[in-house]
């Protein structure tokens, strides 16, 4: 399938579910306001009592209560801020392709800690697996800044020269291969939302195999959201872009997939819908 009809497919998708694409987008972004909300009302408040240094970038860097701090923010949010964008992507996977959602939703909640567990390995996993790529390319920009911040570019010598050619060549391939990296695995979340019990490993070996030969196809395929971003200056047109985009990756995934496209989560879910009753 090509991305003309991906997009013409999907179009028509979010024609008939529209309504509720444009309901679970404002609740995502309901979530974001109410953090927000909460963060700026602690901020006042430890303001008011003279403790305003642990919201301050300076302190940040230098004072080490104010790290734990942040440390123990983040640790607290996180996983629940995971958990809901899983069940709230996954619920939009079900949007998307017209299926019942408010089952899905029932579920999830119902066995939040199973699959919000899930959620968090698999978000984790993926971190790390980006990270650990994107080293060697840190590395060569460090050697790049080290070069030309050390002494003058007029005044390098020959070797230093070569050096920083080595540096620059060395990062930007790298880059190159991160992004193909990145591509390679952009499946590996719908296969995790289809088949939770599936482990990230085998998720990112078949992404991996299914996205051979498609990096081009996909690359032109998100770039194609670029004539979207000046609406994205604006509010209400935030809540109609923004549910495109989650609905045409899903369709571009399903694709792909093609008859891997298998969502044993609805399996799991009529089961256990038979034996509590």
């Amino acid at each position: 399938m090509s991305n003309k009809e991906i997009r013409s497919w999907s179009i028509n998708r979010f024609r008939d579910n529209g309504g509720n694409c444009f309901s679970i987008s404002m609740f995502m972004f309901s979530i974001a306001a109410f953090i927000f909300t909460i963060f700026s009302a602690v901020r006042l408040i430890f303001e008011r009592v003279g403790w305003e240094r642990f919201f301050s970038l300076s302190e940040l860097k230098e004072s080490l209560d104010v790290k734990i701090f942040w440390v123990l923010i983040v640790t607290a949010l996180l996983p629940l801020l995971i958990q809901e964008w899983w069940i709230v992507n996954r619920i939009m996977l079900d949007i998307a392709r017209g299926d019942d959602f408010v089952e899905t939703r029932k579920y999830l909640n119902a066995h939040l800690t199973l699959y919000g567990g899930k959620a968090i390995l698999c978000t984790i996993d993926g971190f790390l697996r980006k990270v650990v790529m994107l080293v060697p390319a840190v590395l060569g920009g460090y050697g790049i800044y080290f070069i030309i911040h050390s002494s003058k570019v007029a005044q390098l010598s020959s070797v230093r020269l070569l050096i920083l050619m080595l540096c620059i060549g060395f990062t930007g391939v790298w880059i190159g291969l991160f992004v193909r990296y990145i591509i390679s695995v952009a499946l590996v979340p719908y296969i995790m939302q289809l088949n939770p019990r599936a482990k990230p490993s085998e998720a990112v070996k078949l992404s991996k195999r299914l996205m051979e030969g498609n990096h081009t196809k996909y690359l032109l395929f998100q770039l194609s959201f670029l004539k979207f971003l000046p609406l994205l200056l604006f509010i209400y047109p935030l809540f109609m872009v923004y549910p495109y985009y989650k609905i045409s990756k899903i369709t571009y995934a399903e694709a792909i997939l093609g008859d891997l496209w298998q969502d044993k989560l609805k399996a799991t879910i009529k089961r256990w819908r038979r034996y509590s009753l």
